[in-house]
């Protein structure tokens, strides 16, 4: 094994992108923390998120601290400002897209059990206190991380990750069979 260049990791990037099919997008629902957006980001536009939509209170990509998390990358990715995740669920179902919450609810599913759609919305919700029943009412359906471990919550910007990444590991799993 060798470090791989430059070129290597753009041919490598290149060949991942052609074999990625599926749309997902991630809503954002009055987060707090603008590291934990510029994370988010900087995971959408890595993992090919089409759409970050900020809702409520969520700090925008304009604020320094979630530029400086993103290191940019909230350029790669389209953003979109709403009021409401009603906005957003509304716009997500006429493009024939599934809301699904990323939460520790009653009747959601471990992530890696879920049988993710070709299209799909990432919900996440605050912080402190994730999704209001409000916004989980608004959802298709609702996944979690199982957590075997000593503590019973992850940072809302690594449950994001998870939740791209099972998205894309199971749509280029399709591919390969």
């Amino acid at each position: 094994m060798r470090p791989m260049t430059v070129t290597d990791i753009k041919r490598l990037n290149r060949d991942w992108r052609r074999r990625t099919s599926g749309s997902v997008s991630v809503a954002l629902v009055s987060l707090s923390n603008p590291f934990n957006v510029g994370s988010i980001y900087r995971t959408a536009a890595t993992l090919g998120a089409d759409t970050v939509y900020l809702i409520g209170a969520t700090p925008t990509a304009l604020e320094p601290k979630v530029r400086k998390t993103s290191l940019g990358t909230e350029k790669a990715v389209q953003t979109v400002q709403a009021a409401t995740l009603a906005e957003v669920a509304d716009q997500v179902h006429a493009q024939g897209g599934v809301m699904t919450a990323v939460e520790l609810a009653a009747g959601a599913v471990p992530i890696h059990e879920h049988a993710f759609p070709d299209s799909v919305c990432l919900v996440l919700g605050s912080e402190r206190h994730g999704l209001p029943p409000s916004g989980l009412s608004l959802c298709d359906n609702a996944v979690f991380v199982a957590q075997p471990g000593k503590v019973a919550s992850l940072n809302v910007s690594v449950a994001a990750s998870l939740a791209l990444y099972e998205f894309r590991r199971q749509h280029w799993s399709r591919l390969e069979s």
